[in-house]
């Protein structure tokens, strides 16, 4: 049943409660241009099929979560934790940009953050141009990541997120795992793979392990929409396409993958219908 913590013009938080009560996840949506009032939380059906207890943040503008109800709505959230829980933040793109910033109010125990985002002050990433948040504010970004948070980023290390993630560097510790070809859109590339499910509860069962997956992913690219619309992109040119070239012959050699192989498609959702990322 889904009930709400926090309601305010500019934000919902929705908890969804499930049977487990030693892992909750936090969570937060990307930027997204649709966004109806019946929406669902980001991934609140897989969580609640999978009897995890869930929180989830809804911004009603794609402000980057610049609000200044955010310091409320965290505690309440955090204040509805039951002690000793262990907490789980998640999050793709602005998504898991909130997740890092608000790791320390929430006490988060771990984030699972694709494609994160480490700031959209122009002051500080003046080479990020492709996002327009809505508003001025900027209020929440410079809060400190929590340390002690273990944080597994999952982006494309031939992306512009890259950047972002050498910025992340000086502030918090993070776990790289590699989404060769994915572009911006990580969690989608994942989850074509099939393999979203197995990230997130290898992560709860603390069994994940960010080489194996990357091997997977790799030797799954070619039936995947996205590897297919980003490798395009780099055959553009000689030059160009000769470098992506032998950066796949690399990787083919490092990662032990001789050839791609296709996957039957993947049959659960992890993330809501129309989900921009």
């Amino acid at each position: 049943m889904r009930q709400s913590v926090f309601e305010s013009a500019e934000l919902s938080v929705i908890k969804v409660a499930g049977e487990r009560d030693d892992v909750v996840f936090v969570t937060f949506e990307p930027l997204n241009p649709s966004r109806t009032d019946d929406r669902e939380g980001f991934g609140e059906a897989f969580f609640a099929r999978r009897g995890f207890t869930a929180y989830h943040f809804l911004a009603h503008t794609n402000s980057w979560y610049q609000l200044d109800e955010m310091p409320e709505a965290l505690a309440r959230v955090r204040a509805d934790i039951a002690p000793g829980t262990r907490v789980i933040g998640y999050g793709t793109s602005m998504g898991s940009y909130a997740a890092i910033r608000f790791s320390q109010a929430l006490a988060l125990d771990t984030v699972i953050a694709f494609s994160p985002q480490a700031s959209v002050d122009p002051q500080l990433v003046r080479w990020e141009t492709r996002w327009a948040p809505e508003g001025a504010r900027l209020m929440w970004d410079r809060n400190a990541p929590r340390r002690e948070t273990k944080i597994y980023a999952l982006f494309d290390p031939l992306n512009l997120d890259r950047r972002h993630i050498s910025r992340l560097r000086r502030e918090v510790e993070l776990e790289s795992v590699h989404t060769y070809f994915s572009g911006h859109g990580s969690i989608g590339y994942v989850l074509e793979c099939g393999l979203l499910e197995s990230v997130i509860l290898d992560v709860v069962g603390n069994r994940f392990n960010g080489a194996e997956l990357e091997a997977k992913l790799w030797r799954q690219r070619a039936s995947t929409p996205t590897y297919a619309k980003i490798r395009a992109r780099k055959r553009t040119g000689l030059i160009r396409r000769f470098r992506y070239y032998c950066i796949e012959r690399l990787l083919d050699r490092r990662l032990g993958v001789p050839a791609p192989t296709a996957v039957s498609a993947p049959s659960v959702t992890l993330l809501p219908e129309r989900q921009s990322v």
